[in-house]
């Protein structure tokens, strides 16, 4: 029962900080997706949702809820389910790296919620290149929840089974699963390793089970571009590296002190884990923790070197090295810290002040982080925007959507704004092309780019595209209608030259209009 309670607790501490406003970031890609694939009629012809999946377990999982009802209440769903599975893993993380059995049960209790708290702290403060594990439904929530359980195998010496469960997490994220897998092995090789009750039999089915678990996610993701000419491949790496997701995947665009503070971090851990009693789980654990910033070295020498090495360092960059790291490093400050905290012998070494004072005063911290944290929960009353319409005017764009879904046939198809990511799941109708959705193969990429540039860039080139393609002149609109398909365009109305559209304007609100584009 007390474990029950304990994974109950760590399900809210995640909830706290991932109950954002419904559709979250990446919710309006992955459940339109799932949607889609689960009832193939919906949005028929819409370039992005028919684009190749490199996600297919999680398209299957979902896709039939996602089909029966409606986004909004499936996001929950997937939410709630994520949250539950990465408090399993998570506390079963914990209980072997961050627990002495010596301790009295409520203090054990107590420290593997505090490990979580931290845990849900570190992860929004430490990261270098953007990663999250607590947030909306998508397909790396689900991975991240089997790579803590296989970690909680592996601090306990048994590399069959978490080898199985990381290939859990690669059948639903191959870059998730793929890098713990890396990792994990690693550890195996690298450390001492115990003798193991299972037989060779068990052993062997666990791992071959691991493997057939990855080859589910690993396969379709390579299949993607098989039989593409090199060329195109160069093109889409550069793409996608370059111009959609430097942020993630090149050292030298991370924002601002993103760095800085994850070197900061690995510090921090560094120096707990020099402070907390030793024992064979810790030890795996920071094995793994210093494997994963070896590969952000990794990546990090890859991405300097992008200026001379072209086309070979953006293949390789694609596989996002600093992913892993990203997790790893607030996993491991949040479970010493809290072995620090809850051991009475090293927290008075560490200050002169009583341990259950200290461990009071740390739950007042991380209760009011927590506090501050959920003022982004949709309760009544609130007024939060989805992160996912974080580049529109959130109420006046989902007015807007409301009408076309009321009001146009549906199959249309529009041309939205550029910072638009939502039309698809609040109308249901077709869309040209949105910045957020971008494929993952590579043919569909470099198609992708060809629409971007079409629809909001004069030179072709991503660096000075427009907020509307209306601005580009209503020739170059009607050309690009006719050449997409599009029926219809939805205008933000403080755009440039707005006033120049002599199309027909069906409708209007305070921010956006709607025309329909007249051949």
């Amino acid at each position: 029962m007390r474990t029950v309670t304990m994974i109950l607790v760590i399900t809210a501490i995640f909830a706290a900080a991932g109950a954002w406003p419904v559709p979250d970031v990446n919710e309006s890609v992955y459940l339109t997706k799932a949607r889609h694939a689960g009832d193939p009629s919906w949005i028929a012809g819409d370039f992005f949702l028919e684009t190749k999946d490199a996600h297919g377990i999680f398209f299957v999982v979902l896709g039939p809820l996602a089909a029966a009802l409606p986004l909004e209440a499936t996001a929950w769903i997937g939410r709630v389910v994520g949250w539950l599975a990465l408090a399993i893993g998570f506390q079963y993380l914990a209980v072997a790296t961050v627990v002495d059995p010596s301790w009295s049960p409520r203090r054990r209790a107590w420290a593997a919620c505090a490990a979580a708290a931290i845990f849900s702290l570190a992860l929004r403060q430490t990261h270098a290149a953007g990663e999250w594990v607590i947030g909306g439904c998508e397909a790396k929530v689900f991975a991240w929840a089997f790579v803590l359980g296989g970690l909680g195998e592996l601090v306990r010496g048994r590399f069959a089974a978490a080898w199985c469960l990381c290939g859990a997490a690669t059948a639903f994220h191959p870059i998730v699963g793929g890098w713990a897998m890396t990792a994990v092995t690693a550890v195996r090789l690298l450390t001492p390793w115990p003798s193991s009750a299972l037989s060779a039999r068990v052993k062997i089915a666990l791992v071959a089970t691991g493997i057939l678990f990855a080859a589910l996610g690993v396969a379709p993701a390579l299949l993607m571009n098989a039989g593409v000419d090199t060329a195109t491949r160069h093109l889409a790496a550069r793409i996608y590296v370059v111009d959609r997701l430097p942020h993630h995947l090149l050292i030298q665009a991370f924002a601002t002190g993103f760095v800085a503070r994850h070197v900061l971090a690995a510090c921090v851990w560094w120096l707990l884990a020099r402070m907390a009693a030793p024992n064979e789980a810790r030890h795996r654990l920071a094995a793994f923790t210093l494997i994963a910033l070896g590969m952000s070295l990794v990546g990090a020498a890859i991405s300097l070197t992008a200026p001379w090495t072209g086309s070979v360092a953006y293949e390789l960059l694609r596989f996002y090295w600093f992913r892993l790291a990203d997790v790893a490093v607030p996993l491991a400050v949040a479970i010493f810290a809290a072995a620090v905290l809850a051991d009475d012998a090293v927290c008075s070494r560490l200050l002169p002040l009583a341990p259950g004072l200290v461990r009071t005063a740390a739950t007042l911290l991380l209760l009011a982080d927590l506090a501050v944290e959920s003022r982004h929960w949709p309760l009544p009353g609130c007024t939060v925007t989805p992160r996912a319409d974080s580049k529109v005017d959130a109420a006046a764009w989902a007015d807007i959507c409301e009408w076309v879904r009321d009001n146009t046939s549906p199959d249309a198809c529009f041309l939205t704004p550029r910072g638009a990511a939502t039309l698809g799941w609040r109308t249901g109708r077709r869309e040209v092309v949105s910045w957020k959705n971008s494929p993952q193969d590579a043919e569909a990429l470099v198609a992708w780019h060809t629409r971007i540039t079409d629809c909001f860039s004069r030179t072709g080139s991503t660096s000075d595209l427009e907020r509307s393609t209306a601005t580009l002149g209503e020739s170059r609109l009607k050309e690009v209608a006719k050449r997409y398909g599009a029926t219809h365009v939805i205008v933000p109305l403080d755009a440039p030259d707005i006033d120049d559209v002599t199309l027909p304007r069906l409708h209007a609100n305070s921010r956006y209009a709607v025309f329909e584009i007249v051949p």
